[in-house]
């Protein structure tokens, strides 16, 4: 009976008393029948009783942990519950601010990109073929920028007067007739690097977060050796080898064609420019071939909106001059044009 007192009196007693009454109430009830039995001078049913009671006491006091730890358990639920919410709307936020700070960062490349040009000063005859190469380069990537635009927004403002000048650009870099117009070229990548980024800006708007271009990265990442990246443009894929110089299509080819030509066909907001590179020399009917063909397997697997154009080796990946270069040079890219930035 002393340690049933002595139980009673610690602080696990008091805890049971709070957190689990009706077991700490029937041990009470049998300590007070173990004195009875005591003072009725009972010592067997005395210790009977008494060692009933302790038992009750220990098993109060597990009620009593697992009582409270349900209550905490509870509690962290809750706190779990709440960060949750809170993780979710930070991410929601963040990818709204993701969003915005693409937008800011293409913002930004276009303004630098318009700022008031040095013109170039004659150099030396290395100088100025580089200035050549580098002129025709920025050409066609003006062109394809623009291509894009025309894909996003074929009524952009603006688009025939920059049409009429990569005319005007194409003719210069095909006389040769003075210096090379670098400056112009450099000016109307800009032109068509805005205008793309104008277009675009309707549908960033109206969904900052959709995320659409990187979702449709990480499906082609998740496709096979394909190994996409994106640029100004949008997703881009590039091809070696599926294609004869008379356009038949290898079957490897096919296969990969017919593959993107159905993930075009499930993103639809993505039309698809088609630019083919040749390892030498202009565009030439070979090219047309290779344009067409690509083109029409795409369209055949359910591709939307397809066009074409065909680059020559205006944009070489490495130098014409390094072994195997013919071989890297010569590619097709497909472009998945993103509808927002």
């Amino acid at each position: 009976m002393q340690e049933v007192d002595a139980v009673r009196a610690g602080a696990a007693a008091k805890e049971a008393e709070q957190f689990a009454p009706q077991a700490y109430a029937h041990a009470e009830k049998l300590r007070e029948r173990a004195e009875k039995a005591h003072v009725d001078d009972d010592r067997a049913g005395a210790q009977i009783l008494s060692e009933h009671a302790l038992a009750a006491f220990n098993h109060a006091f597990i009620l009593a942990r697992l009582a409270k730890a349900q209550r905490r358990l509870a509690v962290a639920e809750g706190e779990l519950a709440d960060a949750q919410k809170l993780l979710q709307a930070l991410d929601g936020e963040q990818q709204k601010v993701a969003a915005e700070a693409d937008d800011l960062e293409m913002r930004i490349k276009v303004i630098q990109d318009a700022l008031p040009l040095v013109p170039n000063e004659p150099a030396s005859p290395e100088r100025e073929k580089a200035r050549w190469d580098a002129a025709r380069a920025l050409a066609m990537q003006a062109q394809l920028l623009c291509a894009a635009t025309r894909l996003i927004d074929p009524d952009s403002s603006g688009s025939g007067e920059r049409t009429q000048a990569l005319a005007g650009l194409d003719q210069a870099l095909a006389e040769r007739s003075a210096a090379a117009p670098i400056d112009e070229a450099i000016r109307l990548r800009s032109a068509c690097l805005r205008s793309l980024t104008l277009a675009r800006r309707p549908a960033a708007q109206k969904a900052p977060a959709a995320g659409q271009a990187d979702e449709l990265l990480a499906q082609l990442s998740k496709a096979g050796n394909l190994n996409p990246f994106r640029d100004d443009r949008g997703v881009v894929v590039v091809l070696r080898g599926v294609a004869s110089a008379a356009g038949k299509l290898t079957p490897a080819g096919a296969e990969r064609l017919a593959m993107l030509g159905r993930t075009a066909k499930a993103h639809p907001a993505f039309p698809v420019l088609v630019v083919v590179h040749s390892a030498r020399g202009g565009p030439g009917r070979n090219d047309s071939a290779r344009a067409e063909a690509v083109t029409k397997a795409l369209e055949e697997a359910g591709a939307p909106t397809v066009e074409a154009r065909v680059a020559g080796d205006a944009q070489p990946v490495v130098d014409r001059k390094r072994k195997g270069a013919a071989e890297r040079n010569a590619r097709i890219e497909i472009v998945f044009v993103s509808p927002a930035s």
